[in-house]
């Protein structure tokens, strides 16, 4: 496990992995006879356990880290990982007199990996493919990307492009060989970003993707940024099947960067989802039913295609016997500190565990989906993509009655209390954090939302993405058709996305306060958006047929221009109808 040859891989990510992973292995007793394990551990490794511990060090160091912030954001969590694992800390004391080593270094390398690592649970995304669509055909990817809380988005195109051999693709770490030809897309971004988030291109191919932890190593700098795979598959991809090709040569040839990912791609015949560990990645196609991904892997020994390594690689680490000819890919490759062996007996797991939530969203997603089987379109996902859970399941199994109000403006999040007497410590007993699907606070806000569509027998340029800003419930979406000459220079930079963002700020612990009056200004423009969407793209059908071309692209821009400027004109109402309520509620009078 501590073994020189994988350590003398140059990431940082592959020395907290790994520590990860064998803290996770054991089966913990109580907390002295952890202790006895412990340093029997650091007496047989402690040679290993130095070098791992000084590489780390060394790397972080040559990364510009600051370990005295990580140090202290360690020991904050320390004292929560002694309440909660006893027995995991008192395995680390006892490596630490076993071998030698700090025990604050061993501790950095154990209780701060969200610092080094970056991971924050995030995104949820809806997909369904043929029969269970309203339509009976053709594929739907609807996801919310939940990102800081103060990320604004942008929407923009890409044009299609002839590029010469010698030309690269200059991605957020690494340049990679650029291809001849690239495909002309829409999609959504970070504001200033140069790879996307999610989108859809000329030949309606549609991706998106999710984070998820995994225990394999990570290329980090070294690889390519989720938002880099978004864009090239965008650029490079004729089918979603070219899609998944495209994505694994790329994973196998450089790495994922940050987290593990999970890939979901479309078209209007097939839709694959790719769940990528590092180096490693299996592949599931979808036909004629529904699924969800939140932040963990879903794929066990289900998969149509894997990498090669797949299962020597698992052999090597000794995660796996020998002998194993299939593997089920969520347990092997996933986050061993995050999923126990019985990974789906929630009752026993902690409270203060990160996918908690993230299983309770995927459940929600799936319970969604299954009500509107055989009904799913994109108007049907609306009010599942803003959903904020209509009750939400404590590990304990309490209940919370959330009645689609978002947890941070519900009774439950009112932390104030009346103090009699001063306090002895500085933190409250509270650990209630629902994530829900439609989210609006502290990490991975959800600042943005697209619903793709990929539609068989129409033109391509009628493939398109509804897009909003901000968390859905208190947004519209924006119709962006591919086929269309250009988007709005307000959607291309952070214009549009403020707006937007002022209205979540505002709204944020007061939903029932001025939620109603966002929606009567956006309910009428989403009301009517489908049926004119219908109406355009039969007259522009019509007009392709009669051989009027020109026409047809003048129409198509003329709507996406309009239903643009709509929708910020109508955000610049919404503002102003916040500030009213807001006057309205502090205002009084003596008739």
């Amino acid at each position: 496990m501590w073994s020189n040859r994988t350590f003398r891989r140059p990431s940082l990510a592959l020395l907290i992995a790994l520590s990860l992973v064998f803290l996770a292995s054991l089966a913990w007793a109580d907390p002295e006879a952890s202790r006895r394990d412990g340093r029997a551990y650091g007496r047989a490794n402690a040679e290993a356990v130095a070098e791992s511990v000084g590489e780390l060090l060394e790397k972080g160091r040559a990364q510009g880290i600051d370990y005295g912030s990580v140090l202290a954001e360690a020991r904050r969590r320390e004292a929560l990982y002694r309440q909660v694992l006893p027995d995991k800390m008192a395995w680390i004391e006892g490596v630490a007199q076993g071998s030698g080593v700090a025990y604050d270094d061993l501790l950095i390398l154990n209780a701060a990996d969200r610092l080094m690592t970056g991971f924050v649970g995030e995104c949820t995304t809806f997909i369904a493919h043929g029969t269970v669509l309203a339509e009976g055909k053709g594929s739907l990817i609807a996801k919310n990307r939940d990102l800081g809380s103060h990320t604004l988005s942008e929407v923009a195109f890409e044009e299609a492009a002839r590029h010469d051999s010698k030309d690269v693709y200059r991605g957020a770490y690494i340049d990679i060989p650029q291809v001849e030809k690239t495909y002309r897309f829409v999609g959504s971004r970070s504001a200033g970003r140069w790879g996307y988030g999610m989108g859809i291109n000329e030949r309606q191919v549609l991706v998106a993707d999710n984070d998820a932890p995994t225990r394999d190593a990570l290329a980090f700098t070294e690889g390519l940024h989720d938002n880099d795979y978004i864009r090239l598959v965008l650029e490079r991809a004729g089918t979603a099947r070219e899609g998944v090709e495209i994505l694994t040569k790329l994973t196998e040839k450089y790495g994922q960067a940050w987290n593990s990912i999970m890939f979901e791609i479309a078209d209007p015949k097939e839709l694959w989802v790719v769940e990528i560990a590092g180096y490693r990645w299996v592949a599931k196609k979808y036909e004629n039913t529904y699924t969800a991904r939140s932040n963990q892997f879903q794929i066990t020994d289900d998969y149509d295609l894997a990498a090669e390594d797949l299962i020597s690689f698992a052999v090597s680490q000794g995660w796996i016997d020998k002998d194993v000819k299939k593997i089920n890919f969520r347990a092997v490759y996933g986050g061993t500190t995050l999923y126990p062996d019985d990974n789906e007996n929630l009752k026993d797991r902690p409270a203060t565990e990160i996918l908690y939530n993230t299983e309770m969203r995927y459940r929600r997603a799936m319970e969604l989906l299954g009500a509107i089987d055989g009904k799913i379109s994109p108007e049907t996902v609306l009010p599942l993509v803003r959903d904020h859970y209509d009750t939400y399941t404590l590990p304990s199994g309490a209940v919370l009655e959330l009645n689609q109000i978002p947890f941070y403006s519900s009774k439950y999040a009112d932390m104030q209390e009346w103090i009699t007497q001063f306090p002895e410590k500085d933190t409250f007993e509270r650990t209630i954090f629902p994530r829900a699907i439609c989210h609006h606070a502290f990490e991975g806000i959800t600042a943005s939302s697209a619903i793709l569509v990929a539609r068989p027998g129409i033109p391509n340029e009628l493939g398109y993405m509804l897009h909003c800003f901000m968390q859905p419930c208190n947004s519209l979406f924006i119709p962006f058709y591919v086929g269309a000459s250009r988007v709005d220079p307000r959607f291309t930079t952070p214009e549009a996305g403020s707006l937007f963002m002022i209205i979540s700020k505002m709204a944020f612990g007061a939903y029932e306060s001025y939620h109603g009056a966002i929606r009567n200004l956006f309910d009428p423009y989403e009301k009517d958006l489908f049926g004119a969407m219908a109406t355009m793209e039969t007259e522009y059908a019509a007009l392709i047929k009669a051989g009027k071309g020109d026409e047809a692209r003048h129409l198509l821009d003329a709507f996406s221009d309009a239903k643009g400027a709509e929708g910020i004109d109508l955000a610049r109402e919404a503002i102003e109808a916040v500030f009213a309520e807001t006057a309205a509620s502090s205002a009084w009078s003596r008739d």
